[in-house]
């Protein structure tokens, strides 16, 4: 009873249903790649059916094959839908041959099916593993042993043992080990091909050129991109050749000291350069150069990735031209430029910046906050002195400069600077700083320029007192406000006497004196009287507003104004008071429940003509009693 030469035709049905898969496992996974796992579980459903059917007869009922092994090794490497067809075939054989070892069968056959499909969970898809392999095949061995120590009496072992038990599980554990690294390594080896496959595909559609050398620099593979580089058609074509065959000897000589380098140093070397190409073109590479090692370690060749970068350098050539002009630009603009990041930190300037501000030019530098420029300005000088919290002006002035919007601030030296805020993209600002300083000056000029315009338009040319424009204004802004205040002003209306006479006795330059004299002398008698108005009304007419006054004070204030007026004692001959005289007549708005000025310029004139009447030199006030005429 001897299990070794009627089992060994088991074996070779187990070598012969491997190489059948390991062959034919390529066209199946190429052309039906969505049964390959079915497949695989007929062809191990195959062995199976094969291996049963030439058993070990251990016993009556009892046969022994190596149907375990392909019921692992189908879960191992097909999972559920591989191990199904080899257990059904084994689950049927086995009913069909009947026998009383029916029991301890199945229970072997779902432990092989269970062990492989286990490792098939584990393994996730992944190509089983040596260690892997073995675990099976001891799962093996003991899911077709097992039932020996169930069936067996004790006092058989010492024959079973070494006769049938041992050469059954040596049987099994070679066939399942041969067969599981069969299989993986075919699947590694297709797994490998594929993976050539893909990356010769994409080395081949690279744009960038890739190609190896040997040491002594003769090209063993490049892509296309490379041969179409050097003018070489294929890259058959470059195989075996060197740069001296394509490239010009001084740019060859370039590349092999590169190489050289590579080859000394064993470090990878990278670096742009330009080159003559072997149609006498001109190019930037940017080149890469690592060592190709063996599995020892030993470099035996070298790796070369060229990636033409003519474009970018041109890009790089324009982009450094126009920073050139842009820094030409920016520093020849009369105004400073300054940048600021959303921090306030400056992060650029120009050089006029720095000389708009000189005695802060060491801290208005990149880097620098704009907190601690200003209080460098303050402390050194720059910037008038503050009065109040130093920290509070910093932190407004901060706020406004950073703020889009135009701002003047004037130094300590009198130089007046606008600075005009805009945002940047990126949260910061950026600030132009003009000295304005002449246009603040001319602005100043034109304003006072004209206030001049503005006086001499409401001012009398020969006696500087107001002209009757001006007192058109005045009276009617004093007229509304008295009206809406409830209370009005005081209008004097005065003439000097004999004025005509005195013009044709002394010549009309004398008769501008004698008036210009009398409009200073008014003037300055009421130059106490806040708010009053001495004006020119016409001829030697002068009309006077005191504004917020009584009828009596201004009775008073005419009886003094003709005293001053007389005690200039200007000679009149023409007169028969023998000197300059007036004549005044005074009305206030509040008397006779006037409302317009109209009414109280009639009012003046009436008691301008009633003082005239009653001999002039003197003061007259008429006082009506219901205003009867609105202007």
């Amino acid at each position: 009873m001897n299990a070794w030469n009627e089992l060994l035709a088991n074996l070779a049905i187990v070598a012969i249903s491997t190489a059948l898969w390991t062959f034919g496992h390529g066209r199946v996974v190429r052309y039906l790649p969505r049964w390959k796992r079915l497949i695989f579980g007929f062809v191990m459903a195959l062995g199976t059916l094969c291996a049963m059917m030439m058993p070990f007869h251990f016993s009556s009922g009892v046969n022994l094959d190596l149907r375990y092994t392909f019921l692992a090794i189908s879960g191992l490497f097909g999972g559920p839908i591989a191990a199904f067809p080899p257990l059904i075939v084994a689950v049927s054989k086995r009913i069909v041959d009947g026998g009383t070892g029916l029991t301890v069968a199945f229970p072997q056959i779902a432990m092989a099916t269970g062990s492989g499909l286990i490792a098939f969970k584990f393994a996730k898809d992944r190509v089983p593993s040596g260690w892997t392999i073995f675990v099976i095949s001891t799962a093996v061995v003991f899911s077709g042993t097992v039932g020996f120590f169930v069936k067996v009496p004790l006092d058989q072992w010492n024959v079973v043992m070494p006769y049938v038990v041992l050469p059954f599980a040596a049987l099994l554990f070679t066939s399942s080990t041969v067969a599981g690294l069969a299989i993986s390594q075919e699947q590694k080896r297709y797994d490998a091909t594929e993976l050539n496959r893909i990356y010769r595909a994409i080395i081949e559609a690279l744009p960038d050129c890739l190609n190896a050398k040997d040491v002594s620099g003769r090209f063993i593979a490049a892509n296309p991109a490379t041969a179409s580089l050097m003018n070489a058609g294929a890259p058959e074509n470059l195989i075996g050749n060197t740069d001296f065959d394509f490239y010009p000897p001084e740019a060859a000589q370039v590349f092999r000291a590169d190489e050289e380098r590579l080859l000394n140093g064993g470090t990878p070397v990278a670096v742009e350069q330009r080159v003559t190409r072997p149609d006498r073109v001109e190019i930037w590479l940017s080149t890469l150069k690592v060592p190709l090692k063996d599995v020892d370690g030993k470099i035996v060749g070298i790796i070369t990735h060229n990636r033409e970068i003519t474009d970018r350098k041109l890009l790089e050539r324009e982009l450094a031209e126009s920073e050139i002009r842009l820094s030409d630009a920016v520093a020849s603009i009369a105004d400073g430029l300054a940048m600021f990041d959303k921090r306030g930190v400056q992060i650029f300037n120009n050089a006029r910046y720095i000389e708009l501000f000189p005695l802060t030019a060491n801290v208005r530098s990149g880097g620098e906050c704009l907190r601690t420029i200003i209080r460098a300005a303050i402390e050194l000088g720059e910037e008038p002195q503050i009065v109040g919290n130093i920290d509070d002006y910093i932190e407004r002035s901060v706020d406004a400069l950073l703020r889009p919007g135009d701002r003047q601030m004037r130094l300590a030296d009198g130089r007046w600077i606008e600075a005009r805020t805009r945002e940047t993209s990126s949260g910061g600002c950026l600030i132009a700083f003009s000295d304005v300083t002449g246009a603040k000056r001319a602005e100043e000029e034109l304003r006072a320029l004209n206030q001049r315009l503005e006086q001499l338009a409401h001012t009398d040319g020969l006696t500087g007192l107001w002209n009757r424009r001006a007192f058109d204004e005045a009276i009617e802004k004093s007229v509304s406000t008295a009206t809406v205040a409830g209370h009005g002003p005081s209008l004097l209306m005065i003439d000097v006497d004999r004025f005509k006479a005195y013009n044709d006795t002394y010549g009309h330059p004398a008769g501008d004196t004698c008036l210009k004299s009398v409009a200073d002398c008014i003037s300055a008698m009421m130059h106490s009287f806040s708010g009053s108005v001495v004006a020119r009304y016409g001829g030697e007419e002068i009309a006077v507003i005191i504004p917020n006054t009584s009828s009596a004070a201004a009775m008073s204030t005419a009886k003094l104004i003709g005293s001053q007026v007389r005690s200039l004692q200007l000679p009149h001959t023409g007169s028969e008071k023998g000197i300059v005289t007036i004549s005044i007549g005074v009305a206030n708005l509040s008397d006779g429940n006037m409302r317009s000025r109209g009414e109280l310029l009639r009012a003046a004139d009436e008691a301008l003509y009633n003082a005239k009447a009653a001999g002039r030199d003197c003061s007259r006030a008429v006082i009506r009693a219901q205003a009867s005429m609105h202007v």
